[in-house]
């Protein structure tokens, strides 16, 4: 089980599987912290939202030319150049 504080406005990913499209679980509001349990099984991937969209952009960035690169970098610094 993971067990993992978030602040308001932060999120968790589960990954389930192939071809299954990926779980946001979002804090909307708490005091501080909310402490979130997740069971599930082994197969299913579960990510802090911050290092699920890195590990994303690093796929993609593995698939793409080089060219590409640049957006990606983009993405992961915030920006929208």
């Amino acid at each position: 089980m993971l067990v993992i504080t978030r602040k308001c406005g932060e999120s968790i990913i589960i990954e389930p599987g192939q071809g299954c499209e990926p779980i946001e679980i979002k804090i909307i509001s708490n005091d501080g912290g909310v402490k979130v349990g997740v069971s599930a099984p082994k197969e299913c991937k579960i990510w802090r939202d911050e290092l699920f969209r890195t590990v994303e952009a690093n796929r993609r960035a593995a698939d793409m030319p080089a060219g590409n690169l640049k957006n990606i970098a983009a993405e992961l610094l915030g920006r929208n150049d």
